[in-house]
């Protein structure tokens, strides 16, 4: 008995000795892994937490503000409100039917839509940028939103700043329009700082400069809870606004421009019943090369693109089209001075030569300026040079045309800049238009009868009919090198870009293209020529009658198989220190003369005189319904 009581007292130390160690053991596992957790990943595992429960939120930055060369504001930022949803809670908003239906009746937006905005395909475009719900909601949305902020868990506001464009619809064909970015730029872009929540330039100035305007994204850091629901700001990067553009564009003229255009359509509206077709305006300093006003009618209001997007594309006039530069059109007798500075440089014809007009329907016919008829029974008879240039008789041209030749012809239009860019730094790219010639008959036809170049198509070349097409812009290019002695220079809009701090980094000075290769003499006959189209007995001295300041300039109509001719004036003012190159298309509008012309006349005497004045007039008057 003894032998066993023994026993049992020897094993139970050996037990608890045991269990001491077990413990011990224990422990010193667990203070290993705490000073492993908090020495070793202590760093790591504090960014995981800190990561859980902080959101780094872009903060976009302003773009530029474009300015004429006045100095006056034409497009600037405003801040709105923006209705997004973290990327983490996402997935779970779309499928919380109380949330949606919540969302749908705050924004007024339909379930589907905010659906679709989350979808999952977004996701990889979108990485740590919010998904957004809905922009520019206004305050009393926003508030409302907020209100409710509790019920909807990783629903955000945020202020955003968004494009204004001060004068709606002025030079909109000029300055542009952003959109959200697209999915081609996004991927060529992604390396230059651009997220699936940037707006990019589309159209004009705008897209051209975009990389001026566009400026460096900032960022906030805030805090949320665990339901996903902002607590607090931790810390701000401010973004940087885009450089400014200081344009050439003088934004009175082009009010002015616009004006008149507007209430030619309408005239013309009230008078036919229908929406007049088109029309461009153009405004250059021939001494520069300075772009003053460009026009292109109908426009489109930037601040409402999106709203008035499918409504535009119905619109068969083609609001978006900018004619100045991708219109093309035959120039018709607005060519002619182009044939006369040929047959002068080359010597086939002399100031003193006389034409004689044969009486149609024997002849070719002539053209009578106060109607503006073909003359039946009363042609011009014989004429001299000048004077063909200023009853735009088609006789001389005719001849001069046949004796220069295609190939001739086809040079000077090319020294004039007809058939070329004329490299103005405007968005989308300019078309070129045609100069007809041998080649391109050789290249564009099959049939071997069609490849010849015919001496009747030459006639047709040098009245500026014919497959001869051109550009707004290469018109009043051209006649800007005539104001100016002959000089080409290539356009521009754009004079000055500079910082948030106003320092100039970039500034534009005029560049020539070419000098052309025609005489004083020729451009002295040239030019008075053209001071006589606006003389009496001119096919603009009616428009220009008692006009005070003397303007030189030629008329065009433009035949267009089916339909009423195209309106040309082109002119500049003064006529002998000329300061202004203006150019007046009307599409299908008529005679050059008794429709473009005047309307010619209409913006000078207001530019001269400053009747209308942008600065107190934020409203063009005329609306085009």
């Amino acid at each position: 008995m003894r032998d066993f009581e023994l026993q049992e007292t020897t094993i139970e130390p050996r037990r608890g000795k045991a269990m001491i160690w077990f413990f011990a053991i224990i422990v010193v596992v667990l203070l290993v892994r705490l000073w492993y957790l908090q020495i070793i990943q202590g760093d790591r595992l504090s960014e995981v937490a800190l990561n859980q429960r902080t959101r780094v939120i872009p903060l976009l930055a302003p773009r530029g503000i474009i300015y004429d060369r006045h100095g006056e504001p034409l497009v600037t930022n405003r801040i709105a409100f923006t209705v997004s949803v973290l990327p983490d809670v996402a997935s779970e908003v779309r499928k919380s039917t109380e949330g949606l239906k919540l969302l749908s009746s705050l924004l007024g937006k339909s379930e589907n839509d905010i659906i679709k905005a989350l979808s999952p395909e977004r996701k990889d475009r979108l990485g740590y940028e919010p998904f957004i719900l809905m922009e520019d909601v206004g305050t009393e949305k926003a508030m409302r939103i907020y209100e409710q902020s509790w019920r909807l868990p990783g629903v955000i506001i945020e202020k955003v700043p968004v494009r204004y464009y001060v004068h709606d619809n002025l030079a909109s064909h000029v300055l542009g329009h952003v959109g959200m970015i697209s999915l081609d730029e996004l991927k060529n872009w992604s390396g230059l700082g651009y997220g699936a929540n940037h707006k990019v330039g589309k159209d004009g100035l705008e897209r051209y400069y975009e990389s001026e305007l566009k400026g460096i994204d900032g960022a906030f850091e805030i805090e949320i809870n665990a339901r996903q629901m902002p607590v607090r700001e931790l810390g701000r990067e401010s973004p940087v606004r885009g450089n400014d553009l200081f344009l050439t564009l003088d934004s009175n003229l082009q009010y002015i421009s616009e004006l008149t255009i507007k209430e030619k359509a309408a005239e013309v509206e009230k008078s036919s019943g229908k929406k007049m077709a088109g029309a461009a305006v153009v405004a250059i300093d021939p001494r520069n090369g300075e772009l003053l006003a460009a026009v292109s009618y109908p426009d489109y209001n930037p601040n409402t693109y999106n709203k008035d997007f499918i409504a535009m594309n119905k619109d068969q006039r083609s609001p978006l089209l900018n004619r100045v530069l991708r219109g093309t059109y035959p120039p018709g007798s607005a060519f002619k001075p182009i044939t006369m500075a040929g047959a002068l440089n080359e010597k086939l014809v002399k100031v003193t030569d006389i034409f004689y007009d044969v009486p149609y329907p024997y002849g070719f016919g002539g053209w009578d300026p106060e109607s503006g008829k073909r003359c039946k029974y009363g042609p011009h008879g014989h004429i001299d040079l000048l004077t063909g240039l200023q009853y735009s008789c088609n006789v001389p041209f005719y001849l001069m045309g046949k004796d220069l030749g295609i190939d001739r012809l086809s040079k000077y239009s090319r020294e004039f800049g007809l058939g070329e860019k004329t490299g103005i730094d405007l968005f989308p790219e300019e078309y070129v238009g045609l100069v007809p010639d041998r080649q391109w008959k050789r290249d564009s036809f099959k049939r071997a009868d069609d490849k010849v170049w015919y001496a009747i198509e030459t006639l047709d070349v040098a009245i500026g009919q014919g497959a001869t097409k051109v550009t707004p812009l290469q018109m009043a290019v051209a006649y800007s090198a005539i104001a100016n002695g002959g000089t080409v220079y290539q356009p521009f809009v754009v004079k000055e870009i500079r910082n948030t701090f106003g320092e100039v980094v970039r500034e534009f000075t005029p560049v020539i293209k070419r000098e052309m290769t025609l005489s004083k003499s020729t451009l002295a006959i040239l030019r008075e020529g053209l001071e006589k189209v606006t003389s009496r007995g001119g096919t603009g001295a009616r428009a220009f009658a008692d006009f005070p300041i003397k303007v030189a300039g030629k008329t065009g109509s433009a035949e267009s198989p089916g339909k009423e001719s195209h309106a040309w004036f082109i002119g500049y003012a003064p006529a002998d220190k000329p300061e202004i190159c203006i150019l007046v298309m009307i599409e299908n509008g008529g005679t050059g003369g008794g429709v473009a012309a005047p309307i010619a006349r209409t913006i000078l005497e207001r530019y001269f005189n400053h009747e209308s004045d942008i600065a107190t007039q934020t409203d063009l008057g005329v609306k085009d319904e």
